[in-house]
């Protein structure tokens, strides 16, 4: 009998879900999620490269540096000696502890007095009319106010953070500057943030750089402004106003709109400590600090530096179309100088925080580029002149770093490597070379298979027990800021596995970050010194250091190759100090100058925890001031930038959060504040 076929279907539940499972549903909500990140992850892309940016930070191709013969001033400004200039005698303290990391009580003095310091303001009302009306007829004179009154209207863009972006559209005619010269009373509590942090007599004197403004039309009569908080009589003592007229080179550049400009002659205030601190009158002291956590003569300036932000070494495209001109421009503008002198590498950026400088170095850096730092004083405004300025801050920081590794380089090239010192590498000075690479080569080799950290132990590292050498000195130490790395050890921003078979120019690679001490590099003879190096038939190689030289390519051209070796050098010692690297004959003139160098360019880098707000608008102000308020004495240091755009209910708001903070922040009045 033939099979019966169903005239209908079966009800749909015997065979099916009328829903989908859950493992469906999930397997479909991934794939929604998937797609939709990558969707948006497109279009920020394509938003990203329609916008109007720079070009990615890469190394331009290398062009040979074009080094300048350094300047050290034997007078300074006013014509004291430069306590920097001469060379150091061997009986010196500095030779026991740089050649050895030994301190002998007989030739040590008191090294507290050493460590005076001075602290430096830069300051300016920008809410008084005298000095609104002055801006802004010295703004119809600047090229660059100018050129944008002639832009079309629309055109005018704000310039995000100094990086190189143009943001959006702005009006023409608006001040996008106002808030660099508004005056909330952050220097009040600036200075009531160092009175209850900074220790008892860090600081000898505290100098105000102010502004002088026009009193009278009719007879031009000027005055220096003053805050109108501050007692004069009070302060006659411990605090100095100085006018920008006292300061400047060349009185035609003034007055001056333009921090920049400022900073680049602020080393000439007449009287001030060889190490001073510099605050802009936003920054704050926010624990309790001391003279080491800025600067020690035993271990130089304390540098805070930001390694995940590089600096380009070549100059600054033109901002187009924007009055606003950042750091950043002047950040790229330094480093192109930086490049020139001591090799075209990105740079690290300089912690926004307070200051360390010197009088006798900012001397010998002007005396080195003074054409860069009269073009610097005589931009009224920031950005004149395609924003080709020097940042002080960091010009002074990275000469440093630079000098000492130079200083460290030379010498051991010069009076170690070149035994008879005849200006030529024979086979058997070269051989000792080849022999230490070979040997650190080999320690290397062994790290990866026993005992990682051996190399480590052969070298003594010269931060070792600093915290106690400072307090036996009298230096007292608190404890806020971590010294991660001394240039006295080694160069702290080789590069991390950079390729020395090819040009630094050819590859951008990060530096080590600071807290990385376990470092390595392989060095390459013949890329570094060329294959007739390690050729034992030519007899000779040139052991001069000047310009067209092996040395100048080893140590400035190619400066990953004099990074490494310099590593190798001081890695390959196993006794503290740098005695490997000096001059054998220390009654020679030449150790007399190597000490002085190593010396005068020691330092460290550090860092302490501190923290950048931007006040925007009154919401985001509130918030932010209420967060660093709950981190009530666990920042060192902590900057409050006004970065409120020219409307008055949300600057009134602003002002109303910020005042109640400083308020509640810093309640204790200064000794020199009127009653």
């Amino acid at each position: 009998m033939a099979a019966t076929i169903p005239t209908s279907r079966p009800p749909p539940h015997h065979h099916q879900q009328p829903y989908p499972s859950y493992r469906t549903m999930r397997r479909h909500l991934k794939g929604i999620i998937i797609c939709t990140t990558l969707f948006c992850i497109f279009v920020n892309l394509i938003i990203y490269l329609s916008a109007d940016t720079p070009e990615p930070p890469v190394l331009q191709p290398a062009e040979p540096v074009q080094r300048r013969p350094v300047v050290i001033p034997e007078l300074l400004r006013g014509g004291r000696r430069n306590p920097l200039h001469a060379p150091l005698a061997a009986d010196n303290w500095k030779n026991d502890w740089f050649r050895s990391q030994e301190l002998n009580p007989e030739t040590l003095g008191d090294l507290k007095k050493e460590a005076a310091m001075d602290l430096v303001y830069t300051w300016v009302n920008g809410t008084e009319p005298a000095l609104q009306d002055m801006k802004e007829y010295y703004k119809d004179l600047s090229p660059l106010f100018q050129a944008l009154k002639a832009l079309p209207e629309g055109s005018l863009r704000q310039n995000n953070a100094g990086r190189g972006r143009n943001g959006a559209t702005v009006d023409k005619n608006a001040d996008q500057t106002v808030n660099r010269f508004r005056d909330m009373n952050e220097l009040k509590y600036s200075l009531r943030s160092v009175i209850k942090y900074g220790a008892s007599n860090m600081f000898r004197k505290i100098h105000i750089l102010t502004t002088e403004v026009v009193v009278d039309q009719r007879t031009g009569e000027k005055r220096g402004q003053v805050p109108q908080w501050l007692d004069l009589d009070r302060a006659r003592d411990k605090v100095d106003l100085i006018t920008h007229s006292e300061i400047y080179d060349d009185k035609e550049h003034l007055p001056s709109f333009n921090s920049l400009s400022i900073e680049s002659q602020m080393h000439h205030v007449r009287g001030l400590t060889d190490i001073f601190v510099y605050l802009n009158d936003d920054m704050f002291f926010g624990m309790p600090v001391d003279i080491a956590d800025f600067w020690t003569p035993l271990y130089g300036f304390v540098f805070r530096m930001d390694p995940l932000t590089k600096i380009p070494p070549h100059p600054p495209k033109p901002l187009e179309n924007t009055a606003v001109v950042g750091e950043w421009q002047s950040l790229q503008y330094t480093n192109s100088i930086l490049a020139k002198q001591f090799g075209a590498r990105h740079r690290v950026y300089i912690a926004h925080i307070p200051h360390v400088l010197s009088v006798p170095l900012m001397e010998e850096i002007q005396a080195t580029w003074p054409e860069e730092f009269n073009k610097t004083s005589s931009h009224r405004f920031r950005g004149e002149g395609f924003a080709h300025e020097i940042q002080v801050s960091y010009l002074l920081s990275h000469y440093t770093m630079e000098r000492l590794r130079e200083t460290q380089l030379t010498s051991w090239w010069r009076y170690r490597l070149d035994k008879n010192q005849d200006g030529l590498l024979d086979w058997e000075e070269r051989e000792e070379l080849i022999r230490m690479v070979r040997h650190y080569d080999n320690l290397q080799a062994e790290n990866q298979k026993v005992m990682p950290d051996l190399v480590k132990r052969t070298f003594v590292s010269g931060l070792k027990d600093h915290d106690r050498r400072l307090e036996n000195v009298g230096i007292s130490w608190t404890n806020r800021t971590t010294y991660f790395l001394t240039g006295m050890d080694e160069y702290p921003f080789m590069l991390a596995y950079g390729d020395l078979t090819k040009s630094s120019r050819h590859q951008f690679t990060k530096p080590y970050l600071i807290q990385q001490y376990q470092r390595k590099c392989k060095f390459e003879i013949d890329f570094c010194l060329g294959p007739e190096f390690r050729n034992s038939s030519i007899p000779f190689v040139d052991a001069m250091t000047g310009k067209g030289s092996v040395f100048e390519r080893l140590a400035f051209t190619e400066f990953h190759c004099g990074d490494c070796l310099l590593h190798i050098v001081r890695q390959s010692s196993p006794n503290p100090g740098m005695s490997a690297l000096m001059p054998l004959d220390q009654n020679s003139k030449a150790y007399g100058e190597v000490l002085r160098d190593l010396a005068k360019y020691n330092y460290v880098v550090g860092h302490s925890a501190f923290s950048f707000l931007q006040l925007k608008s009154g919401m985001q102000a509130e918030s932010a001031l209420n967060t660093l308020m709950r981190q009530w004495e666990k920042q060192a240091f902590f900057c409050i930038n006004d970065d409120v755009q020219d409307n008055p209910l949300i600057i009134e708001r602003v002002k109303k959060f910020f005042s109640n903070f400083l308020n509640l922040r810093f309640p204790e009045p200064s000794p020199y504040e009127k009653e």
